[in-house]
């Protein structure tokens, strides 16, 4: 029976990853483009050029257009800028707000669509498109080439090839990845080894006035990544943060000297030469505690600013302390930095470019320049409608020079698909265009170009493309399949979900109630970006049916009382992340005091329970003591290395003498909690008597919390204290008060399962991509290692989980012994399982049928993200082959001894 159970699992688990994969490679395409670069015989005609100009013509040369304003590009991208790090009041960038007041400088703030991290935004400032999501996970792929723009139109290519421009690049190797054989020097930095804040700008800075100063350059490219490590490691608050920001505005005051400098020198020794544009922008920006990646305001309201010779900002006659807010609302889309820059240097748009010009910076062209550059970047958008749209056609320019007014007048607006409307308006304006080739008057023209960009723009950013939905559904079916196969290994190889000759339910109405609430909530996307109430609501639910149905009443109301605490520590989800909280009182500075109270507090309690099991259940004196130094030790190594790390960390004199008999470094720091882990881990099952081996898991709950914490961030130590203390008082399990009230009520192992899923909320994590924490990902990791610091970023976002799915364990094994242990394992198994299933199921359907949804990459898309985490890392890799291999351990010690 054993074996043909193994057999069963393992077949329903190949099956469902197989499904998985199927349904993934559908779901996760990258985006359909036109294939190829745009050359100079891609311009239009100038529809506009006077009524004596051939109606035959198709295209003229890109060269008659208009003259380039500008030779040079300095690219300085600052990872993470917020807007407010510039325009705010509380900004440390002195020099570039003076530069915008005076009107030297034109500043906007620049909306990025999520995935906020930094490859996708470089594909969307590079080729004006909105790129894969599967970009975003292909981010953290340092070996990864697949997402290479190598083969796609994009700006540095036309800089490059028809600007005749060499390109430099300092910074995040990302741009390497991306654009190879590009540039002709190079430095490159890794973007994931957030540990490091100074080394990683110094490497940029250091290469900015020798490079700057030659005259063989085009374009150099500036990736500055430390102002972004300083937000996943303390939050935009931190005190390290206006430092930095007055680091990086210095830099920008030595670039625009520099270059302003150089400039006068060439223009004065050649007639044709054009000034430099320096732009300074970030490639997305941070939320409230500094992580990135899901499209909250914070996290996609970042910079544009513009400085150079010919810039026509406006001069504030304001100088006061609010001048600069109204640029907080100064809205322009990422994408407009594309077809902007190109029309600037005189080279060709790229293919897929979805971004609009800025009129701002078109100021120095004339009339007809001007409309003949909106006519250039509306037929190439168009050309991107053409490929994504089947109803939209080729456009007939004789007709439109034959009968403009025919065309101007058209009413738009009744058309119903989409294709065909664009075409309209399109269309339309070069109508217009046409009739005001002698009028004076060209805002209503601009205008119409811009109302046609504008609505091709959106929908083309929208819209769903490349999904493979014969893979989706294969993948869908197999999931099916998985689902319905464990309902049967639940039912004849664990719990039975049904009794069938009483034809009841042989599960708690709690467990349905919870299950079916779950799948439907998966149909609604703020229910999605809301999850965490749905756990919360729940755990409070099952334990006021504890409260009802059994005795122990007052341990049930602690319970609730101690985890209305929990849910109170971190906002998250959309809707309140940034209200008030425990975490935002425990990290203001004159808190700070706090904080290292409640982490020295948590971490005795953990050694005192420790030390409170080893006097009830160790015999060996020799392994007890050895299992509590290396507990105590590895909770000082812990409390060492967050204290290190922090600008408020413990200055007490007792802690300098502890201090001083550690580790120096931090990293070593870290690995020694490594080590210590391995040894407690080892030793939790050594030395216990025979009736004693099932408390290992027990005795493991203290031991793995050094790891927990050392990758969990120091505000959160408390809670960890108030999950012992709830799964304390489960201890020991009172039955229902009578027998009718059974089916109502909770297990232990229900109300457990309810809250390793609420715990994963309750320390700060969401459905959105930016509550990866990065913070703690490299603590003993001395340069950027893929799998490693995988690993490290999902325990330490899991933690909550992983230790609640240990508490479970540790009940089960308390209660049973033998082979009842192992029947018992089994039977959560495939319950739980069934419930991954199922749940993957559901949010794959939904994917499927929300795939044109508005919120398809910013809500559902991350979802399932975190989806394949839970089902493959924490089910599968954690709870099937982890603890499969830990109540085997501990099985094997009971009968030896």
């Amino acid at each position: 029976m054993r074996w043909v159970y193994a057999s069963a699992l393992s077949v329903l688990l190949v099956v469902e990853l197989v499904g998985l994969g199927l349904f993934a490679k559908g779901f996760f395409p990258y985006k359909k483009s036109i294939p190829g670069f745009a050359g100079r015989e891609d311009q239009p005609m100038d529809i506009g050029r006077g009524l004596n100009a051939p109606a035959t013509a198709q295209h003229v040369n890109f060269g008659v257009s208009a003259e380039p304003q500008y030779d040079r590009l300095v690219l300085m991208v600052v990872d993470a800028l917020r807007n407010d790090f510039v325009f705010g009041n509380e900004s440390g960038m002195a020099y570039t707000q003076n530069l915008l007041r005076s009107g030297a400088a034109l500043g906007f703030t620049a909306k990025a669509q999520a995935p906020t991290v930094t490859m996708p935004r470089i594909k969307a400032l590079m080729t004006g498109t909105v790129p894969s999501f599967l970009d975003a996970v292909l981010n953290i792929a340092e070996s990864d080439t697949s997402s290479s723009l190598k083969h796609q139109d994009n700006l540095l290519w036309q800089l490059k090839t028809h600007g005749g421009k060499e390109i430099n690049m300092f910074g995040d190797d990302t741009w390497l990845r991306l654009f190879p054989d590009m540039f002709t020097r190079t430095d490159g930095t890794s973007s994931f080894y957030v540990a490091d804040t100074v080394e990683v700008d110094t490497n940029v800075t250091r290469h900015v006035r020798p490079e700057l100063e030659r005259d063989d350059w085009g374009v150099v490219v500036l990736h500055y990544l430390g102002l972004d490590h300083i937000g996943h490691l303390a939050g935009p608050k931190s005190p390290l943060m206006r430092p930095k920001q007055r680091e990086m505005d210095d830099i920008v005051r030595t670039v625009h000297g520099i270059v302003a400098d150089q400039d006068r020198k060439r223009m004065a020794a050649d007639a044709r030469a054009k000034p430099t544009l320096v732009v300074l922008l970030g490639d997305h920006a941070m939320n409230e505690i500094g992580n990135h990646g899901g499209n909250s305001q914070l996290e996609t309201s970042t910079v544009f600013v513009f400085i150079g010779s010919g810039i026509a900002g406006q001069p504030m006659a304001d100088h006061g302390r609010n001048a600069l807010s109204k640029l907080l609302a100064s809205n322009v889309q990422q994408s407009s930095l594309v077809s902007t820059l190109a029309l600037l240097f005189g080279v060709p748009i790229p293919k897929n470019n979805l971004g609009l010009p800025l009129p701002e910076l078109l100021g120095g062209y004339s009339d007809r320049e001007r409309l003949h550059m909106l006519q250039t970047v509306s037929a190439q958008i168009y050309g991107v409608v053409r490929a994504n749209e089947n109803n939209a056609v080729a456009v007939d320019l004789q007709q439109i020079i034959a009968n403009p007014a025919v065309y101007a007048k058209a009413d738009c607006s009744h058309i119903d698909t989409a294709g065909s409307q664009m075409q309209c308006k399109y269309e339309a304006a070069l109508a217009m265009h046409r009739q005001a080739s002698s009028n004076t008057d060209v805002s209503n023209v601009e205008r119409a170009y811009y109302e046609f960009m504008e609505l091709a723009s959106t929908h083309l950013s929208r819209a769903s493309s490349g999904y493979n939905l014969q893979l989706m559904t294969m993948g869908l079916v197999l999931m099916v399949a998985t689902v319905l196969g464990f309902a049967v290994l639940c039912q004849f190889g664990g719990t039975a979900l049904i009794h069938f000759k009483s034809r009841r339910l042989a599960v708690s109405l709690p467990a349905v109630g919870m299950w079916a609430t779950y799948l439907l909530s998966t149909l609604s996307s703020s229910l999605i970006e809301e999850e965490h109430q749905f756990w919360y609501f729940w755990v409070q639910t099952l334990l006021a049916l504890r409260l009802a149905t059994n005795g122990g009443r007052y341990r049930t109301l602690a319970q609730m009382a101690a985890f209305r605490v929990v849910r109170a520590w971190n906002q998250t989800g959309q809707f309140w992340a940034g209200e008030p909280d425990v975490r935002q009182y425990l990290n203001a500075p004159e808190n700070a005091w706090l904080v290292w109270v409640l982490a020295v507090v948590t971490l005795g309690a953990i050694n005192a329970a420790a030390w409170a099991l080893h006097r009830r259940y160790r015999r060996s004196v020799l392994w007890s003591r050895a299992f509590r130094g290396l507990l105590a030790y590895a909770s000082v190594c812990v409390l060492a290395y967050h204290s290190d790390r922090s600008h408020e960390g413990l200055t007490l004199g007792v802690w300098k003498m502890v201090r001083a008999c550690l580790p120096s470094d931090s990293a070593r720091l870290a690995q020694s909690v490594y080590f210590a882990t391995a040894l407690l881990a080892a030793t939790s099952c050594a030395g216990l008597r025979r009736a004693g081996a099932y408390v290992a898991p027990l005795d493991a709950l203290t031991g793995v919390m050094p790891l927990l914490l050392l990758l969990s961030r120091p505000h959160n130590f408390a809670v960890f204290g108030l999950f012992f203390v709830i799964c304390a008082l489960f201890f020991p399990e009172v039955p229902a008060n009578s027998q009718s009230r059974e089916l109502l009520l909770p297990s232990r192992v229900l109300v457990i399962f309810a809250l390793a899923h609420a715990s994963f909320f309750a320390l700060g994590n969401s459905n959105s991509l930016a509550s990866i924490d990065l913070s703690n990902a490299y603590a003993g990791v001395s340069r950027y290692n893929e799998a490693l610091v995988g690993v490290l970023v999902f325990i330490g976002s899991w933690a909550g989980p992983l230790w609640w799915a240990m508490a479970g364990l540790a009940l089960v094994a308390l209660e049973t012994e033998g082979v009842r242990l192992q029947l018992q394992v089994r039977a959560l198994l495939a319950a739980a399982h069934l419930w991954q299933a199922s749940t993957l199921l559901a949010i794959s359907w939904v994917a499927t049928m929300m795939r044109t949804h508005l919120f398809v990459w910013s809500v559902f898309s991350p979802r399932y993200l975190y989806q394949i985490a839970w089902s493959v890392g924490f089910y599968l890799a954690c709870g099937t082959v982890g603890g499969l291999m830990w109540v085997a351990a501990i099985v094997y010690i009971a009968h030896q001894r």
